[in-house]
């Protein structure tokens, strides 16, 4: 195989070794095809997997056959249970479940998907029957190393809130508190993340800080899926960032772009110390299944990683490239003519969207929006207004003449 390794400093007598794949996704109409075809479509990357001590894979839908779908904006995922099939072929031993899929199908596709895992020994991370199931870790021992894995996603739909079932929601603050309560009782922490842009081959300037910050609470690797193209990886103070590996697994569909086809499977290496190495395996991820790259493919794929690598150390690099991004997006099509942009270099334009910026700025207005439009998913903002009693009382004081 045509890998490449990365390694920053010479291991201890101990040593463990963890591979993690990005978006597997075989979706409900190919079901049938990647249960009768499992071994044959993991084959090629099957001996990389094999060499690791701990092997994870990123389950990106739910898995069930109950006709129960939530309302939400864009696809709902599912795959069958048979699917599974396909972590035995691959011999993994935990599946990441935190992402914006696991909870299209409601409480009984979250319920259904932990049990399929159960049935199979397959440990699950990042999803549960209520929010403190969700946020559990995974812990286990290899080699004498006490290891924690981490798993959450950015808030989009289906996720865990109190007593309702579904992923775990990546919360900065709630994270980095549990990674540094996790490093008192582990000699590793890795945290998994689901987040991103979808087909954007470069991280965010706040998912760079973010995940800098994860490591500097102490993670020994951090590692991120979802936006269905490889993004960049760095070594920050001896912590290796994967930002994204791309699609491991996920049948192609029409509207496709070419980036959606390459991706790499990060092998961390770790001692008692943390990371000391990593091992990339790039493959293609077409429809027909998984293919390793031959000498001149890798070449040319890791050349165009180090093109993606570079703006990550670079600040005003990286900016420029999320400022062209954000200026062109989809997401604000409704709000915005991107096609025009010069009609933004009119100041009464830029006035009548500074309420909108004010709202999505200002952390204390973008909590109302979040909050409310939270409570409107769940039918519950006429419930919520029952309350504002309590808080006109403490607005009125009696004491208070006017």
């Amino acid at each position: 195989m045509n890998t490449r390794m990365l390694q920053w400093r010479t291991p201890g007598s101990k040593s463990f070794s963890m591979a993690v794949a990005g978006d597997f996704c075989p979706r409900e109409e190919n079901c049938a095809d990647l249960t009768a075809r499992a071994a044959e479509i993991a084959a090629p990357v099957k001996p990389f997997f094999d060499s690791a001590d701990m092997r994870v894979l990123q389950w990106e839908c739910t898995v069930t056959r109950q006709d129960t779908p939530i309302d939400k904006s864009g696809p709902n995922h599912r795959c069958y249970p048979e699917c599974t099939v396909f972590a035995e072929a691959l011999n993994i031993d935990t599946v990441l479940l935190a992402n914006n899929h696991t909870g299209d199908y409601g409480a009984p596709g979250v319920k259904d998907s932990l049990e399929a895992f159960a049935r199979l020994n397959i440990r699950t991370v990042g999803a549960g029957m209520n929010e403190a199931e969700a946020a559990l870790p995974v812990h286990a021992e290899y080699n004498g190393l006490k290891v924690s894995l981490i798993n959450a996603a950015e808030y989009e739909f289906g996720i865990a809130y109190g007593d309702t079932p579904g992923a775990y929601g990546l919360d900065p603050v709630k994270l980095a508190a549990q990674i540094k309560a996790e490093k008192e009782n582990n000699d590793l922490v890795v945290v998994t993340l689901h987040g991103g842009h979808e087909h954007l081959p470069f991280p965010t300037p706040r998912m760079r800080s973010w995940f800098r910050f994860f490591a500097d609470c102490g993670a020994d690797a951090v590692f991120n899926c979802h936006t269905h193209c490889p993004e960049g990886y760095e070594i920050y103070n001896g912590v290796p960032i994967v930002y994204s590996p791309g699609n491991f697994y996920f049948p192609n569909r029409p509207t496709s772009l070419p980036c959606w086809y390459i991706g790499y499977v990060p092998k961390f290496l770790f001692d008692a110390d943390g990371a000391y190495g990593m091992e990339l395996l790039p493959y293609f991820n077409y429809k027909a299944g998984l293919k390793t790259m031959n000498e001149e493919e890798s070449a040319a794929f890791f050349a165009y990683i180090d093109t993606l690598n570079a703006p990550i150390a670079d600040e005003k690099e990286l900016q420029k490239i999320f400022d062209a991004w954000s200026s062109k997006s989809g997401y604000f099509n409704g709000f915005f003519n991107r096609e025009k942009p010069e009609s933004f270099d009119v100041r009464e334009s830029v006035k009548a969207n500074l309420g909108l910026r004010n709202l999505m700025t200002c952390a204390s207005h973008y909590d109302l929006l979040r909050n409310d439009l939270l409570l409107m998913e769940r039918y519950e903002l006429s419930r919520a207004q029952e309350n504002f009693h309590i808080i006109e009382k403490a607005q009125h004081p009696e004491f208070v003449k006017l």
